[in-house]
C-alpha cells in the first residue's frame, strides 16, 4: 500500500470513527447533539455538499477495497555482503537473466521466467513454447543446468529448483511462395 492509499485510509478511518462515536452517543441516550448535527447537514443548499462528500467516501472505500485485494508483488532483492558493502540484485533482474539463458537454447521459441526467494536460495519457474521436434526431457535438463550455473556464476546465489513447464508447441509451417 502506497502513501496515497495510506492517506486515504487515515482519513477514511478517522471519519468512520467519528461517525460511529456519534452513533454510540445517540444510542447511549444523548440524541440532542447528534440530531442537531443531522439538522445542520439538512439545511437547504447543503444537500449538494452532503451528496458530494458521500460520493467521495464511497470512492475512497472502493479504492481501499481494491488496494487491499490486489496482489502486490513484493520487490525483493538478493543481498550479498562484501568487504565494501552490500550488493543487491532484484528478482526481476534474475528473471531477465533466466529468460536470456533459456532463449539461447535450440528449439525454444518463447520463455517467461518467474523467480521467487526460498530459504535454500531461489526457485526459478520457466514457462516455454518450443518446437515439437526436440527431446523435451533432454532439453529441459540442459535448460535447468544452464540456468542454475548462469545464475550462480553471475549473481552468486544458489538455485534450489528450476521448474520447466512446456505451455505449447510452436508448429508454424513455412510459407510456400
Amino acid at each position: 500500500m502506497g502513501p496515497f492509499d495510506r492517506g486515504i485510509l487515515a482519513i477514511y478511518t478517522f471519519t468512520l470513527t467519528l461517525l460511529f462515536l456519534a452513533l454510540a452517543a445517540y444510542l447511549a441516550g444523548w440524541p440532542e447533539p447528534v440530531q442537531e448535527l443531522w439538522q445542520e447537514m439538512q439545511l437547504p443548499g447543503q444537500e449538494e455538499i452532503t451528496w458530494a462528500l458521500l460520493g467521495v467516501y464511497v470512492l475512497m472505500g472502493v479504492r481501499l477495497l481494491w488496494s487491499g485485494f490486489k496482489g502486490e508483488r513484493k520487490k525483493q532483492a538478493i543481498v550479498h555482503e562484501g568487504n565494501l558493502g552490500q550488493v543487491r540484485v532484484s528478482l526481476p533482474a534474475v528473471e531477465s537473466l533466466s529468460e536470456k539463458v533459456v532463449s539461447a537454447v535450440q528449439g525454444v521459441k518463447e520463455v517467461r521466467a518467474r523467480v521467487e526467494a526460498v530459504p535454500q536460495g531461489i526457485a526459478v519457474n520457466l514457462r516455454i513454447v518450443t518446437t515439437p521436434d526436440i527431446n523435451i526431457p533432454r532439453v529441459a535438463e540442459d535448460m535447468q543446468r544452464q540456468v542454475k550455473e548462469s545464475i550462480y556464476d553471475i549473481v552468486g546465489i544458489s538455485v534450489h529448483e528450476v521448474r520447466v513447464t512446456v505451455e505449447s508447441f510452436f508448429a508454424r509451417k513455412p510459407r510456400v511462395e
